[in-house]
C-alpha cells in the first residue's frame, strides 16, 4: 500500500494511507511526498491525489475590516474637508466683506479727490486762458518783498518761474469773489499769482501791499492762511482782504513784519 508523508513548513508527517491523508488538516497548498515523486510537490497539483483536494472545503474568501475603516474614513474625511471647505468659504467671505469694506470708501475717497483734482484742473484752465499781461510793475512789489524778508534773516531759493497777472475773475463761474490766487506755493522754483483787475482799481495803496505781500507769502514763504476768526483779523495772512479798507500803511507794515518775524525763528 502507497503511503504519503505531508510537511508542516518544518517538520516531514507521515506516513499515511490515502484515507488517513484525507482525515489530516491539510490545505490545497500543502506540501506532499510519496515514493515516485522527486521532489515535495503542492497537493492541488498532484493529480492522483484529486480526491484528497476535493475533500478540502474551498478557503473562506477574506473580509477585511480595513475597507470599512477605509470608507468610514473616507466618509468622516468629507466631512471633515466639508466642515473646512464651509470654513474657508465663510473666511473667504468675511475676508471679501472686510476688503470691500476697506476699498470701497477708500474708491470713494479717490472718485472725490479726482474729481476735485479735475475740477482744480478745469479752474486752472479757465484762470490761465483768461489771464493776460498789465501795465502794473508787479516786479516793484516782488523785489520789496524779498528785500524785507532779507532784513530778517529769511534768504528762500529765488524761482526761476515767475507769473503775475491779472485774469477776469469777473467773468468766471464761481470765482467772482476772488481777489488774488497763488499756485506757486510749496514749489520753490515758481510765483504764480493771478489778481482780479477790478479789485486791483479799486483796493488802495495799503490794500495792494496787503494783497501783494499775502500772496507772496504763500508763494514764496509757504506760509498757508489764517482760519477767519476775529483773533486773526488784523494780520496778513487773515484771509478776508477786503474787511482791511481803513487799513493804514503803518498797519501794513507792523503786520508784516509780525509774520516775518515768526517765519524767521523757524527759519
Amino acid at each position: 500500500m502507497k503511503k504519503y508523508f505531508y510537511s508542516d513548513g518544518v517538520n516531514k508527517i507521515g506516513p499515511f494511507s490515502l484515507e488517513e491523508l484525507k482525515e489530516q488538516n491539510l490545505t490545497r497548498e500543502t506540501k506532499v511526498w510519496f515514493y515516485g515523486l522527486d521532489n515535495w510537490t503542492t497537493l492541488s497539483e498532484i493529480e492522483e491525489l484529486k480526491s484528497v483536494t476535493e475533500s478540502i472545503p474551498p478557503p473562506l474568501k477574506k473580509t477585511t475590516l480595513t475597507s470599512v475603516k477605509t470608507t468610514d474614513s473616507i466618509n468622516q474625511g468629507n466631512i471633515k474637508d466639508g466642515n473646512k471647505t464651509k470654513n474657508k468659504t465663510r473666511t473667504k467671505g468675511r475676508n471679501i466683506i472686510v476688503v470691500l469694506l476697506v476699498i470701497i470708501p477708500l474708491l470713494l475717497l479717490i472718485i472725490v479727490f479726482s474729481e476735485s483734482d479735475s475740477q482744480d484742473d478745469i479752474l486752472y484752465q479757465d484762470i490761465v486762458a483768461s489771464s493776460y499781461e498789465t501795465d502794473v510793475d508787479f516786479d516793484f512789489y516782488v523785489d520789496k518783498f524779498y528785500r524785507d524778508i532779507n532784513v530778517f534773516g529769511i534768504f528762500p531759493k529765488v524761482p526761476k518761474i515767475k507769473i503775475i497777472k491779472f485774469a477776469r475773475f469777473d467773468q468766471m463761474d464761481d470765482v467772482t469773489h476772488i481777489h488774488a490766487i497763488s499756485l506757486g506755493m510749496n514749489d520753490d522754483e515758481r510765483i504764480e499769482i493771478y489778481i482780479n483787475p477790478s479789485t486791483w482799481e479799486q483796493f488802495s495803496k495799503p490794500l495792494r501791499y496787503y494783497l501783494m505781500y499775502h500772496e507772496l507769502s504763500h508763494d514764496v514763504l509757504n506760509v498757508d492762511d489764517l482760519d477767519a476768526t476775529p483773533l486773526n483779523e488784523g494780520k496778513l495772512m487773515y484771509p478776508i482782504i477786503t474787511s482791511y479798507e481803513s487799513k493804514t500803511m503803518d498797519e501794513f507794515i507792523e503786520s508784516s513784519h509780525a509774520l516775518f518775524e515768526e517765519v524767521a525763528l523757524g527759519y
